[in-house]
């Protein structure tokens, strides 16, 4: 019988302690923890990946805007710049189709009805040289772009300075 009681107690082994019961399933559960953070940081991570690339889209886009409407200035009476052009203009007429083009259509910057672009042009006769042999027309030509996509609470913008020079005797 003596060796009955042995054969029993190896076959089931030594009894576990009572405070470690447990201690793997709260191991596994810490490991899960710790994975669910890693994997929330790079789900925001690649939300604001996502966030930068569309905000650098749309200065791309607003860039070309106006790299577009001062393009279209160096082919205008330096004269009629300020009228067809300035923002605050009495009838900027070029100003207005150009501020179509960003406002709809396939090239519409978000929110930019609510936000519209400003254009300012300084237009001066100056001297072409010291020597004084003549005059040139420079025009300083500010672009400012607007756009504000949903969900943003404040618009971005983008501005760019240009001189447009012709020179004149």
């Amino acid at each position: 019988m003596k060796h009955e009681a042995r054969a029993r107690r190896s076959v089931r082994g030594r009894p576990a302690r009572s405070g470690q019961k447990g201690v793997m399933m709260v191991e596994a559960l810490v490991a899960i923890l710790i994975f669910s953070l890693g994997i929330l940081g790079v789900v925001g991570m690649q939300a604001r990946s996502v966030q930068m690339m569309t905000e650098a889209v749309f200065r791309a886009q607003a860039a070309q805007h106006a790299s577009a409407l001062i393009a279209d200035m160096w082919m205008t009476n330096p004269a009629q710049r300020a009228n067809l052009y300035a923002s605050a203009g009495s009838n900027p007429l070029r100003y207005n189709q150009w501020k179509a083009v960003i406002e709809s259509g396939a090239k519409a910057m978000p929110g930019a009805t609510a936000n519209p672009p400003v254009v300012a042009v300084d237009t001066q006769q100056v001297a072409y040289s010291t020597a004084g042999a003549g005059n040139q027309t420079v025009s300083q030509v500010t672009v400012t772009v607007f756009w504000q996509p949903p969900g943003v609470a404040t618009p971005s913008s983008y501005t760019t300075t240009a001189m447009i020079m012709e020179p004149q005797s």
